[in-house]
């Protein structure tokens, strides 16, 4: 019998390859469940936000008369973020801010802008470009900050955060134009006969229209209570998950007046914009349940549009919910509750529960 002796330990060239090929196989059947893992806790981490919006809500109609605060200042231009800053301990962020004020941008940027300045456009401009965790999806794709433009006159600029959460507007109107006609708010109104005013539309976020006495918390008669949501507010959707359009950061530094107009761009706090459009261009900071969740943007895209509301399918798409969670977005209803919301829910279902007082039936399994 041969020795062994001497013989070099080790394995052969295809003990090697078998081990190598079972490692890939295993390292192929892990890395999807570490996937999946990855997406449930950002899902999770998404719905907590949600939650602590629903409480900011609730919180600031405990003090503010049982009114929701307002989607948006229209002609002054804060967002109902900025209106809920208190209630998720953001305080040094909201007391930096003037509301009734236009000045949420400067005709040229400002690199470095202060909450502590003495200029009340610097302080709010630097809470603009504060990224606020609550305000943003863990799954997002969106960039941190945007430098945003407008080619008014004159122009304005500000560095801006991407929001992904959008106040629930509406259940029927699938695009954010005002009245034609004389029900439009200045001159030049008109963009869509048979809209409605933002403050005459039908979920829980809307606002005043101009005569109404300026005040954050939507004025004596408000714009909603909680006891006004008589559709029932486990029912009622009040703020929903949007993602900005994949090429916001592109997007960004073009004027919404020229033919560009019409971004899918969602902000936390404030801009300018709300304030130019006399309460049009709503899709900032409130979305439209007429709209299906994850609607697609519309091919070939923002570069050939004249004014959104001149394509339903762009105007539909600037208004839209939606989320990179695969299958559908989550949502906090009027009573605090939070939901994940597939994108396969029934149209009518949906546009139902983005109204208030409607008295639609809603099904117990959507």
């Amino acid at each position: 019998m041969r020795s062994l002796r001497g013989r070099k330990a080790g394995f052969t060239l295809i003990e090697l390859l078998v081990v190598i090929a079972i490692i890939a196989i295993l390292i192929g059947l892990l890395l999807p469940a570490v996937q999946k893992v990855r997406d449930a806790a950002a899902r999770m981490s998404c719905q907590n936000n949600l939650k602590q919006m629903g409480l900011a809500v609730h919180n600031f109609a405990g003090v503010n008369g049982d009114r929701v605060p307002m989607l948006g200042e229209a002609e002054e231009g804060g967002h109902w973020t900025a209106f809920v800053l208190p209630y998720i301990e953001q305080d040094n962020a909201f007391r930096a801010l003037t509301f009734g004020s236009n000045n949420w941008a400067t005709s040229t940027g400002i690199a470095n802008p202060s909450i502590t300045s003495a200029s009340a456009a610097e302080r709010q401009i630097a809470v603009c470009g504060i990224p606020i965790k609550t305000f943003r999806c863990p799954a997002t794709t969106a960039p941190e900050r945007v430098f945003d433009g407008s080619v008014e006159n004159p122009a304005w600029f500000a560095t801006r955060v991407p929001c992904n959460y959008l106040g629930v507007v509406t259940g029927l109107q699938p695009h954010d134009g005002k009245p034609g006609g004389s029900n439009g708010w200045g001159p030049g109104a008109g963009l869509i006969p048979g809209a409605l005013h933002i403050g005459q539309l039908d979920g829980m976020f809307i606002t005043r229209p101009r005569p109404v006495t300026r005040l954050r918390d939507g004025g004596p008669g408000g714009p909603v209570t909680l006891l006004g949501v008589t559709d029932g507010l486990s029912n009622t959707m009040m703020i929903g998950e949007a993602e900005p359009d994949p090429q916001i950061a592109t997007l960004g530094p073009i004027g919404e007046t020229n033919r560009n107009a019409g971004k899918k761009d969602h902000w936390a706090i404030g801009g300018d914009d709300f304030d130019c459009w006399e309460g049009t261009d709503w899709s900032e900071m409130g979305g439209s349940t007429a709209v299906r969740i994850n609607f697609p943007k519309p091919i070939p895209g923002l570069a050939t549009m004249s004014w959104s509301d001149t394509d339903p399918n762009w105007a539909a798409y600037e208004v839209s919910f939606g989320s990179r969670h695969s299958g559908g977005a989550n949502f906090v209803f009027g009573d605090g509750s939070v939901r994940f919301v597939r994108d396969s829910i029934s149209p009518q279902t949906l546009s139902a529960l983005g109204t208030r007082a409607r008295g639609e039936v809603i099904p117990n399994d959507f």
